[in-house]
């Protein structure tokens, strides 16, 4: 039976007539005299550190486990201190010994069985810090720094809580760049720094005012942060000398016309910037007295007008190859000037720029040349944002027709090897319509008889193909690999397949390869085939949604809105957030082959009140045929195979892996793109920050968690890839756009031979754009010299220098370096290294990357 001591309430044995914990008389034995003083009651042998200090009882053992932590804790976890306290006879603190030595944490481990001594020589941990009021003066927009909190523990054992920068996001907590909260444990003292991050701070009459909350068991304090950011004044034209909003408004209001090109040029949007604030404008700038009419309406200075739009839908016919156009008219009634923009959620119809002309505004759609997909009806929409926010969706279709132009006999008489010159010949001499534009196909009467009987054969034969060709997946289906619309493939069959689970998380495979380990199964690039292993996390107010799962309610669920292309839209009732999360198959930027997954994220607040927002995606990376390959990272010597945090500046344009250690036969090269991304009608936000690390071990883990390396031992390899864009305020009506690629990419030796050298490049690829070179260096020795010859019309930027040298030895080397493209073309690049040249092609094109 078990005692229950009066005192503290804990449990004792049966036969026992003293507390074991604070030694007082139990019932029943009241006759014994006066309660023991439990900690001095002397060991039956001492307990002995390393050290030589010698522990007689509970006070001493207690005191000196304090003393010597580190110590105590290895005595713990080799179970030294529950043998002992089994010898004792206290059968109840040996097992809380064995139970404290299996925590994760062993600190917070030896923390709770020194509580269970029964001593009262540590006293409770007491929390004191200094300062508590720091005020950094005058800074600008834009300037970084630094200083220190000092925590100090006035009792004993262990302190710990976390530190928070309370709704303050200019002031980081932690090593740099730091975060908004930081977790701390320890026993004497401990310094936390903290950062001023200065792309935050936010111009104002008034100094502004932070919190840095401290919370621990040892008791909670606050920090006050001052600093002053002086409003930089407008500087130029009829706004000069304007030092808010209203201002700029008063200064544009008396001379209108001559604001206007202040709008155009953005050097408004310019000097909100350089103040730190947010531009109240959302979308393209209009032109004209529009810019002044817009920024009036984003301020809510004046009420916008009313306007209406000429089509509630379009539908548009042509044959293969055409071009076709419409335009939209946007008008109001109201003598106020209209804006308007629009944009198309389909590669195949573009949309021109804006017209405005007074209260009235023009919208050119083109459809530059009808895409190969006889017989079929595609649809799109584009949304047209005017005066106000006020929107319109605008269902577009369009019907391709068969495009049968025999001005020539059907068997061709050209000799063989001109068949491709034949076709653009046949077409330039095609009867022209209105504007140049061709004529619709049902003009064409040629041959109409046996357009029937030709279309059905072609399908039935295709169907044939298709059915011979497609693998099965999983399930016993097919992965679904239609055509795209993509008329420069080197190939037009997909090296990926897209799957989901019932959560719309998403696994990539790929079609061309086995998995090693199971021949009946497709490679993965994903752990999961569906993706169930990753997953996107939302922090709306604070609070933590997993995206496809409750409380949010789907709007729309695996909704394929073209081939290769997905869509889920998931919406958060009580904040009136709507979450878009897009996911299709694009070609490569440089290998031109289906073989890049881009995932996109548009977040809209539909809510009257704004609401702060984040979004963190978490891949869990299986490249090849190995969970936990190192990752090269450009501009980073050496290979990625523990865990690092990224900062915003620290991003590189792509991440890459290789399945093999072997430059002739690297396997599988993974390929992650994090910059250089181009989307008609989106801004895209960059990342904020990214972790590579080991895999969580929970799919369900939420926004963030304490990494841990990936060749952590004793277990196996494991690696994800977390990345994170800022947490902040959005104000009603906002969108966010959202991307990243992940992919299959090639190393140049893997067709060239060189064994010891081999180049890839990632990032942007337009005419002007930042793209990065890495060349990968097999037995480099240190001191090793590697040379990047570029040809006319590409250059490194003025930070990089053409030669590199490696810094120390190893198995694999990488070296980077930044290069601005130059016009429209391919371009031949070159590294050389004793004796040996590699040689690597890019191409520069003019085009978006997703069009």
């Amino acid at each position: 039976m078990i005692q229950t001591c009066g005192r503290c309430s804990r449990s004792n044995p049966a036969e026992a007539a003293y507390c074991y914990f604070d030694g007082s008389v139990l019932s029943g034995h009241a006759g014994r005299g006066v309660p023991l003083v439990a900690g001095t009651k002397l060991f039956a042998s001492p307990f002995v550190f390393s050290s030589g200090r010698t522990c007689r009882n509970f006070d001493e053992l207690a005191l000196a486990c304090h003393a010597e932590w580190s110590t105590a804790k290895e005595l713990l976890r080799h179970g030294d201190l529950a043998r002992f306290m089994h010898a004792l006879g206290r059968p109840d603190l040996a097992r809380l010994a064995q139970e404290a030595s299996r925590f994760p944490d062993p600190d917070r481990g030896l923390d709770q069985l020194l509580a269970q001594f029964p001593t009262d020589k540590l006293d409770a941990p007491r929390l004191r810090v200094d300062p508590v009021e720091v005020n950094l003066g005058r800074y600008h927009v834009g300037q970084q720094g630094r200083f220190d909190v000092h925590l100090e523990n006035e009792g004993m054992r262990l302190l710990y809580g976390s530190v928070v920068s309370s709704d303050c996001p200019w002031l980081t907590i932690g090593e740099a760049p730091g975060a908004a909260e930081k977790i701390f444990q320890f026993t004497g003292e401990l310094t936390i720094p903290v950062h001023v991050r200065g792309e935050r701070l936010r111009a104002g009459e008034k100094p502004l005012v932070g919190q840095i909350l401290i919370e621990s068991n040892g008791g909670i304090a606050t920090v006050i942060v001052h600093v002053e950011v002086p409003v930089k004044p407008f500087p130029d034209g009829v706004l000069a000398g304007a030092r808010s909003p209203r201002q700029i408004a008063e200064k544009a209001k008396a001379h209108p016309k001559e604001a206007v090109a202040l709008f155009e040029n953005k050097a408004v949007a310019g000097w909100y910037k350089e103040n730190g604030w947010k531009y109240p404008v959302l979308g393209p700038t209009a032109a004209g007295l529009g810019a002044v009419q817009q920024f009036f309406e984003a301020l809510g200075l004046t009420p916008p007008p009313k306007v209406e739009i000429s089509d509630k839908d379009v539908r548009l016919n042509g044959a293969v190859g055409d071009q076709l156009a419409h335009t939209l008219k946007i008008e109001t009634k109201d003598n106020r000037p209209v804006y308007a923009y629009a944009v198309s959620d389909q590669p195949w119809l573009e949309v021109g720029r804006p017209k405005l002309n007074g209260r009235r505004a023009s919208i050119p759609l083109v459809v530059p040349s009808v895409p190969d997909r006889e017989s079929v009806t595609l649809e799109a929409t584009v949304t047209v944002t005017a005066n106000g926010n006020q929107r319109f969706l605008i269902p577009v279709s369009l019907q391709i027709g068969a495009s049968l132009r025999f001005t020539e006999p059907l068997v061709p008489t050209l000799p063989p090897g001109n068949a491709s010159r034949r076709v653009s010949a046949s077409r330039e001499s095609e009867p022209r319509g209105p504007g140049g534009l061709a004529e619709p196909w049902r003009q064409r009467r040629f041959w109409l008889h046996a357009v029937p009987a030709f279309l059905l054969l072609a399908a039935l034969a295709g169907i044939v193909v298709w059915d011979l060709k497609s693998p099965p997946d999983q399930e016993g289906g097919r992965v679904a690999a239609p055509a795209a619309d993509y008329t420069d493939l080197a190939d037009p069959e997909p090296r990926l397949g897209i799957q989901f689970n019932d959560k719309m998380r998403f696994g990539l495979v790929m079609l061309k390869e086995r998995d090693p380990a199971n021949s009946d199964k497709f490679k993965r690039l994903t752990y999961e085939e569906r993706g169930g292993s990753n997953n996107t996390c939302l922090k709306i107010d604070g609070l933590e949604f997993l995206f496809g799962q409750a409380p949010a309610r789907w709007v729309k669920k695996e909704v394929k809105v073209r081939d290769y292309a997905w869509k889920s839209i998931s919406d958060y009732p009580n904040e009136d957030i709507e979450v878009t999360q897009s996911v299709s198959l694009v070609p490569g930027d440089q290998t031109r082959l289906l073989d890049t997954c881009l995932i996109r994220y548009t977040i809209e607040n539909r809510a009257k009140i704004a609401h702060k927002v984040g979004l963190r995606v978490m891949l869990d990376t299986f490249i090849g045929a190995n969970d936990g390959v190192p990752f090269a990272i450009p501009g980073q010597p050496g290979f990625l195979d523990t865990m690092r945090r990224f900062t915003q500046k620290e991003i590189p344009d792509f991440v890459q892996a290789l399945e093999r250690p072997d430059l002739q036969n690297p396997g599988t090269v993974a390929h992650l793109g994090l910059k250089g991304l181009q989307i008609p009608g989106m801004e895209l936000e960059p990342i904020e920050s990214m972790v590579i690390a080991r895999w969580p071990g929970n799919s369900e883990i939420r926004w963030d968690w304490p990494p841990t390396a990936m060749n952590e031992p004793p277990t196996n390899k494991d690696s994800c890839v977390t990345l994170y864009w800022a947490e902040r305020m959005m104000p009603p009506g906002e969108k966010r756009d959202l991307a990243f690629t992940y992919g299959l990419n090639a190393l140049s030796s893997s067709a060239s031979g060189n064994a010891n050298l081999s180049l890839t490049a990632g990032g942007s690829f337009k005419p002007g754009g930042e793209f990065t070179v890495t060349a990968y260096v097999k037995n480099a020795d240190p001191g090793q010299k590697v040379r990047l010859r570029l040809p006319p019309g590409l250059q490194l930027l003025p930070d990089q220098s053409e030669e590199q040298v490696v810094d120390k030895a190893g198995d694999y080397a990488q070296l980077s370096w930044r290069v601005k493209a130059g016009e429209v073309g391919v371009y031949t690049l070159e590294a050389l290294t004793n004796g040996g040249v590699e040689k690597y092609q890019v191409a520069v094109k003019a085009g978006r990357l997703f069009d």
